[in-house]
């Protein structure tokens, strides 16, 4: 029996298109198929189309051309395929690999016998880093390095066979949810580089919390069906649940809520924005950059191959 489907979430944000997706996705399908060559690679190359990655960052960043999102497509790719792999294996196994990928992120050669992915990290960080400036990049790997925890937390939750109370999991989500990296490499792609004592303002750290916490809810409202079938898999749905003994019903429909609040939330903190004097304009850029992450997050979700058609196809958006 399928899940409810929650209500329609509300997006005022328009949707971007990208003109040049068919070249975006033609090119990865090319690269990733060069190195899927070997049967030891996890990634499924089918799966990698359903997938629909290409739109998701394409729609993200919709002016820029194909040869500036190739990197960090692929990084993208690298991530999920990445969380694939990580699902269900031992806890030490994975949290040693975690760290082990970061330490490519910093820098560091693969040993010969490690997994291909790795591998495959060290040649997308060539690409990924490139001459960015040195600040930007120890930025960025400490974005990464919350996300790797994030897992090792999150699959820590899953080996124990927890279920979060709402306030614990929404903390451990805007971990896991990876917005940490995407935010800040969106700063590279969009060639806007922020002082760190700018990024650290309480009024923007607040409104990139709100931006990551509407996209993590929508993802987890998409992924329900296919989490119900993991004993315990982290989600705010199955939180709200437990917390506040709803019928499942319910809960979907206050994770909606959550979101819809939350979505309100960043338009009154972006309206409350102070002003940051010459770097206005960099800041403007930053907060559109999160407004299209958030519409082309919730687009992609409707479209990818990741989560069940039964319920995404019903989860619909208010534009």
């Amino acid at each position: 029996m399928n899940p409810p489907v929650p209500p329609m979430l509300f997006c005022p944000f328009p949707a971007q298109e990208y003109p040049r997706l068919r070249q975006l996705e033609e090119e990865a399908l090319a690269r990733w198929k060069g190195q899927l060559e070997t049967p030891t690679q996890h990634v499924d190359l089918q799966k990698l189309r359903q997938g629909h990655f290409p739109l998701l960052l394409g729609r993200a960043h919709p002016n820029l051309p194909p040869e500036r999102l190739s990197a960090a497509l692929d990084f993208l790719i690298w991530n999920f395929s990445w969380n694939d792999l990580m699902n269900g294996v031992p806890l030490v196994w994975l949290q040693e690999q975690n760290w082990l990928a970061l330490a490519v992120l910093q820098g560091a050669t693969p040993a010969r016998d490690a997994l291909p992915s790795l591998w495959m990290l060290r040649d997308i960080r060539e690409r990924l880093l490139g001459s960015t400036p040195r600040a930007w990049r120890e930025r960025f790997i400490r974005a990464c390095q919350w996300y790797f925890r994030g897992m090792i937390r999150e699959a820590r939750v899953r080996a124990e066979h927890l279920c979060l109370d709402v306030s614990s999991y929404v903390e451990l989500r805007r971990l896991s949810a990876g917005t940490s990296m995407v935010f800040t490499q969106m700063e590279a792609l969009e060639g806007v580089f922020l002082p760190e004592e700018l990024l650290a303002h309480p009024a923007l750290v607040q409104l990139t919390r709100t931006a990551t916490d509407v996209m993590a809810w929508a993802n987890d409202l998409f992924s329900l069906e296919r989490d119900l079938r993991d004993d315990c898999h982290p989600n705010l749905v199955l939180s709200l649940r437990l917390e506040r003994e709803l019928p499942l019903d319910e809960a979907l429909r206050a994770a909606a809520e959550m979101h819809d609040t939350a979505v309100r939330r960043f338009l009154v903190q972006e309206r409350s924005l102070p002003s940051f004097g010459v770097h206005d304009a960099a800041v403007s850029r930053l907060v559109l950059g999160m407004r299209r992450w958030i519409r082309a997050n919730l687009d992609w979700s409707l479209l990818t191959g990741r989560y069940p058609r039964t319920a995404a196809s019903q989860c619909s958006r208010v534009a």
